[in-house]
């Protein structure tokens, strides 16, 4: 690891004209920069240029807090500096076996120019792949505590830009929903659009906007304003009136990023998100395993065993743990009722003790034969039960033997509850127990800080083939554009009752998914998830194609390359191994023909395993075709998808 820091004065810290000198910053490589000025009203304003020209105009910044004056204008510089940074760090667990953190910071310091003469700071940066922007509130006299009511940031663009909005229009969610296209002048100065925000223009140059480091702040979110421009909404506090943060200085804000590229596959690859986010807390991760999870809760604990009966219990269980260990599937998701019937722990947790598991689970037998098998398990938990239990139960859970837990329907993102994300991973890692955040919000990169955060829900998957229509082949291919560019999503793939759209229907006992079986096969490749579900159970798959590709499908990868794609059309995505590599393509209900560069191979042959549409995917969803050859880096393949189709393929070295 190394820092290069360098400072360099880009702005004049001599006597103000009207308007302020403006200060530049180019990225690295100078592909995209920062301007910073205040303008006669002495407000703080940012714009941004990249491909193609301005992405940004300026765009007002400040604060409005519960007393004083709103931290917006009226403003003199005080100070500024600009450092380049540049550093190599490993990851435990994600898209690349390392990131590359390298920016340039402009950090200004604001004064008031009237008493109380309160200070603000605005520290920017400037990556190859985006920029980023934060308020940091330092130590000062005339501001100790402090409420903020309104953070007065704003986005406004040039131009029109067609926007995949997940219209949320609630504080309260479960985060699941759909990312559908529009237009930003669209996007209403009522309700609200939920992270990230993408963004494209006209040419293809994709932006995404969202956030990092959410560590003590409320949840950010959008709505519109006139023209083409957003604004920022904080979630409130609870029971807080207007206040939506609570702090004492000094007291930085979240990062503010925009994601940018040429086109959309560009931003899939990047880590600017975790960059962004404070290096691992964690000394010793090496019992941070990923890996792939059965997940008999989707098909509603179904057997076809003779004998074991289709609902949860000591042999339904043992069940699953034996086909995961016969099939390379590291992990079992333990679901309720494990502890109490599961209506009752979601809608009264308070009445249930995640301590005490139903006797007709014989819980030490079950932990005792999976650690035969070598399938580790992840214990599903309600958020208020772990509140208020969380000390003795993860005390508990280690002493059983498990190797996680899943903690579910916290459904909130204001501050006192992102408290509660950071405060509860550092009491799992102190007794090495990996989480996954369900009924969760968006990941801000807090895996680099706490690695043992494996994945993260706040996604809409194939859990809702059971009650809805929503899980859409449009939606699975625009997630990686959406909702994937900020982190580990816990999608669920692997449904093997593939149907079409005529065909498909909710079934909460043996959903079906839309589309083809090599559309779920792709997924595994496509979707990043380093706890990946396997949602079906033992019967759908066993004797069937694409079960083999499943066994050996990683979770965790050394490199992504993000071939192609268009957000809601299609997607091309392959990730590194070792030496193997894995390639996922999925389209909507388009059927098309694509041609495929294979010239992110490294020297020499690689025997390709090819899992394709078969010819009839279109009425018949669950055929596929498969097939070996021989390729290398200066081939290509040309494969047709299916109507909700898909690709999968693994080169071994």
């Amino acid at each position: 690891m190394r820092s290069l820091p360098f400072f360099l004065l880009l702005l004049a810290h001599s006597a103000f004209c009207q308007v302020s000198p403006i200060a530049h910053l180019n990225s690295p490589r100078g592909n995209i920069s920062i301007d910073f000025r205040i303008d006669q009203e002495r407000v703080p304003q940012w714009r941004v240029s990249g491909p193609g020209g301005t992405l940004l105009t300026w765009s007002r910044l400040g604060l409005t807090l519960d007393h004083g004056r709103p931290l917006t204008s009226g403003f003199t510089l005080v100070d500024s500096s600009t450092v380049e940074h540049d550093e190599t760090y490993p990851v435990v667990a994600g898209k690349s076996k390392q990131a590359r953190d390298h920016f340039r910071e402009l950090r200004v310091t604001l004064e008031e120019s009237a008493m109380p003469h309160r200070r603000l700071e605005l520290a920017f940066r400037a990556y190859n792949d985006g920029v980023a922007f934060r308020y940091v509130l330092p130590d000062q006299p005339s501001l100790a505590a402090f409420g903020i009511i309104q953070e007065n940031t704003e986005f406004h663009f040039p131009e029109d830009l067609k926007a995949w909005a997940f219209q949320i229009n609630t504080f309260r969610s479960s985060y699941e929903g759909l990312y559908l296209p529009t237009m930003l002048s669209a996007i209403p100065d009522t309700g609200l659009v939920y992270p990230p925000l993408t963004l494209q223009r006209s040419d293809g140059v994709t932006m995404s906007i969202t956030e990092a480091e959410l560590t003590d702040y409320a949840g950010m979110y959008f709505r519109g304003m006139p023209g083409t421009a957003l604004q920022v909404a904080l979630a409130p506090r609870l029971n807080d009136g207007n206040i939506c943060v609570r702090g004492r200085t000094p007291f930085p804000s979240p990062w503010r990023v925009i994601m940018i590229g040429k086109k959309p596959a560009d931003l899939i690859a990047s880590t600017i998100i975790e960059n962004l986010s404070s290096p691992c807390a964690i000394q010793d991760v090496s019992w941070i395993k990923p890996g792939k999870a059965i997940f008999p809760w989707w098909p509603n604990f179904f057997s076809d065993k003779p004998g074991v009966a289709s609902k949860l219990g000591f042999e339904n269980q043992k069940y699953y743990i034996d086909f995961a260990a016969e099939n390379n599937i590291e992990y079992l998701e333990l679901e309720p009722p494990w502890y109490g019937d599961e209506t009752g722990c979601i809608e009264h947790p308070e009445k249930y003790d995640i301590t005490k598991p139903v006797p007709e689970l014989r819980l030490p037998d079950l932990f005792e034969h999976a650690r035969k098998k070598q399938v580790g398990i992840f214990l599903w938990a309600h958020w208020e039960n772990v509140d208020r239990q969380g000390d003795d139960a993860f005390a508990l859970y280690k002493k059983w033997g498990a190797a996680g837990v899943k903690i579910d329907f916290m459904n909130r993102d204001d501050q006192e509850m992102v408290q509660w994300y950071h405060k509860t991973l550092k009491k799992a890692a102190e007794h090495r127990l990996m989480v996954y955040f369900h009924g969760a919000y968006k990941p801000t990169g807090t895996r680099r800080t706490y690695p043992h955060l494996l994945t993260q829900e706040g996604v809409l998957g194939n859990e809702q083939n059971k009650v809805t229509y929503l899980a859409t082949p449009e939606h699975t291919v625009t997630l990686p554009f959406t909702r994937m560019l900020v982190g580990p999503l816990d999608f669920t793939p692997g449904g093997f009752r593939n149907a079409t759209a005529a065909q498909f229907k909710p079934d909460y006992n043996r959903p079906m998914v839309m589309g083809t079986r090599c559309h779920q096969l792709a997924m595994f490749v496509v979707y990043e998830s380093p706890l990946e579900m396997v949602c079906d159970d033992p019967g759908a798959y066993r004797n069937q194609p694409g079960l083999d590709f499943i066994r050996d499908v990683p979770t965790s990868w050394d490199e992504t390359v993000a071939i192609d794609g268009e957000i809601g059309e299609y997607v091309i995505i392959a990730r590194r191994r070792g030496e193997d590599w894995y390639l996922g393509a999925m389209t909507n209900w388009t059927a098309r023909e694509i041609q495929i560069p294979l010239s992110f191979l490294g020297q020499g042959e690689y025997l390709a395993e090819i899992y394709e549409d078969g010819p009839d995917a279109d009425t018949s969803p669950t055929q596929v075709a498969i097939a070996t050859k021989t390729v290398t880096a200066r081939h290509s393949l040309v494969v047709r998808l299916a109507q909700a189709g898909g690709l999968a393929v693994r080169f071994r070295k």
